[in-house]
């Protein structure tokens, strides 16, 4: 054999030796009753997009729950702030993101006409820019106007255009009736969809162009039911809408065969602990990860992952774990943009001629204003998910320059319905790099989704953000004369099974926000938002309306001066 056929004979047995395979590595059974998992999912709070009618709740149990191991999805016809429909929109975003892989959803839609479920995936960041720019994936959308049909669909900038996609349908009769397993591989250079195993529609990669092919960055999932809109023409006679959804499961290739290494990349504030720590792991080797915050931080997530604390993995695929922890009483987050723009980029265009991107150089965020507008408000990046509580102090301070001086708007607004402003200031901005401090009170009532809005419209050129805070102040020399906040409330029956009811202790009413969570600090639940508790009365909970499953809670009270942690049992007959 000539020394040529001994090279190709012996990578021929290379290739053989190894064949890629799909591993799991992120995925949610919805086998515990109650509310959907809070360390995998968060709620959108807001009115439905797109001509649709829903307004999408907080966190309501009425609108989304886990049954029968099934997650739930409920459009209900009922008044709530700006729309006659309630429903939910689920996402995972920096709790569920990926970027290539094999994503399967079992789920079985609502009929009747103005139904529009939808499983579907974004762009983490939007490093290409705002929709449709940075790519979109539809994995499944249902129109009840067309019962029978299935559609799978992307979109993206398009060459010549501002909005092309790629999409089709497939029809399945009568699918409100029966569970569809859905299925998007997503690779390097092709995205394809399968219902039941069938082909369905494939887009492939024709050019190394992000305006055909956004789709090389991270994409997070989203589980929705809207109404109207597309879904055609509403008929409540049908209502309420129900979209069941079996489970998600995540699968990425495993690139190379084993053993596998665990990276823990370091993180300010906080330590991790792994146990059977070894230098490589062999496949399917379960390991337990723990985030040990500092003092005066907590634990905020493990980035992309989950939020889970410990979190138990099993190893088999080459693996980094990401900790993030924040500052206690802290609201913003990476806002010394350590990780990047994680958090940021959440752009708002007044008109599509405004334009402006966001990078971090040297750990300051630059924002490029190419093409300005007539006012602040024109352009404008955010931070959401903000909680401010009423009576509460907070301290906000921010670094700024900018290459050409102005004045910058800043506000501190709803996140919903009709956008209103808590806070609304302008600072002026020079050529150097100086620190902007001060102090803002909440006399409204608690709002648990605001967004805290930077604008700058009239700039030209870079503008530059450094070490954005705000934090809850908590007042020193804390009046005693009622107690502390432990001492306030009582919690009766501890063990609690039918109902739990919470008194008011203290000499004074109280205004307190109370929430229920799960050993590890996530929260499952908001019990009371800022309502008086006149002393000596109490608020009673009804357990099984939490949809919990029996075992042991945190019950999370919160005033202006404390916030208290008290150890519940639920033991439901």
């Amino acid at each position: 054999m000539g020394k040529l056929q001994v090279i190709v004979f012996i990578i021929c047995l290379s290739f053989q030796a190894y064949s890629q395979k799909y591993v799991k590595v992120w995925s949610d059974e919805f086998n515990t009753p109650g509310m959907p998992d809070s360390t995998k999912w968060d709620f959108l709070n807001q009115k439905g997009f797109n001509d649709e009618q829903e307004y999408y709740t907080k966190k309501e149990s009425k609108n989304a729950w886990i049954e029968d191991t099934t997650l739930i999805i409920e459009l209900r016809k009922e008044p709530y702030l700006s729309a006659n429909y309630t429903s939910a929109m689920l996402v995972s975003k920096y709790k569920g993101d990926w970027l290539y892989g094999k994503f399967e959803i079992r789920a079985k839609v609502p009929g009747g006409s103005g139904s529009w479920p939808a499983i579907w995936m974004m762009p983490t960041d939007e490093e290409y820019g705002a929709w449709p720019k940075s790519g979109e994936v539809d994995i499944m959308e249902y129109i009840g106007v067309n019962p029978n049909n299935l559609y799978f669909t992307t979109h993206y900038q398009g060459i010549t255009g501002t909005h092309s996609q790629s999409g089709t349908f497939t029809t399945i009769s009568q699918p409100f009736n029966k569970f569809v397993t859905f299925t998007l591989i997503w690779t390097p250079t092709k995205l394809e969809w399968y219902a039941d195993n069938k082909l369905c529609h494939s887009y492939a990669k024709t050019a190394d162009d992000p305006r055909i092919w956004p789709y090389n960055k991270m994409f997070y999932m989203i589980l929705n039911l809207a109404y109207g809109g597309w879904g055609g023409a509403l008929d409540d006679t049908k209502l309420p809408h129900k979209f069941y959804i079996d489970y998600v499961r995540v699968y990425q290739l495993q690139e190379t065969a084993g053993p596998f290494s665990l990276n823990i990349e370091p993180a300010t504030g906080g330590t991790v602990e792994v146990s059977t720590k070894m230098d490589t792991y062999p496949e399917g080797t379960m390991v337990t990860v723990t985030a040990i915050p500092e003092d005066k931080y907590e634990f905020d997530k493990w980035l992309h992952v989950g939020s889970a604390n410990p979190i138990t993995i099993e190893v088999s695929k080459d693996i980094t774990l990401i900790p993030v922890f924040k500052k206690k009483n802290e609201l913003i987050l990476n806002g010394d943009f350590s990780l990047g723009t994680k958090y940021w980029g959440n752009w708002y265009f007044q008109s599509t001629q405004f334009k402006a991107t966001g990078t971090v150089v040297d750990g300051v965020y630059n924002i490029n204003v190419t093409q300005p507008g007539t006012a602040n408000w024109h352009i404008a990046d955010q931070q959401v998910n903000i909680a401010l509580q009423q009576g509460a102090t907070y301290l906000v301070t921010f670094d700024a320059k900018a290459d050409h001086p102005g004045m910058m708007d800043l506000s501190l607004a709803k996140n919903y319905d009709d956008y209103s402003t808590y806070l609304s200031t302008t600072k002026s901005i020079t050529g150097t790099m100086q620190k902007f401090s001060w102090t803002v009170k909440m006399t409204q009532a608690t709002d648990l989704n605001c967004r805290f809005c930077f604008g700058f419209g009239l700039f030209t050129g870079n503008i530059y953000l450094d070490n954005i805070s705000i934090e809850k102040q908590i007042p020193s020399g804390i009046d005693q004369s009622s107690g502390s906040t432990d001492e306030q409330f009582e919690l009766f029956p501890n063990p609690a099974n039918d109902f739990l009811e919470i008194t008011n202790r203290s000499t004074k009413t109280l205004k307190p926000t109370i929430s229920l969570s799960n050993l590890q600090g996530q929260r499952i639940s908001m019990l009371w938002v800022n309502k008086p508790i006149a002393s000596g009365q109490h608020i009673r909970i009804i357990i099984n309306e939490l949809k919990i499953v029996n075992g042991s809670y945190l019950v999370n009270i919160s005033t202006p001066e404390k916030t208290i942690s008290r150890k519940l049992i639920i033991n439901q007959h």
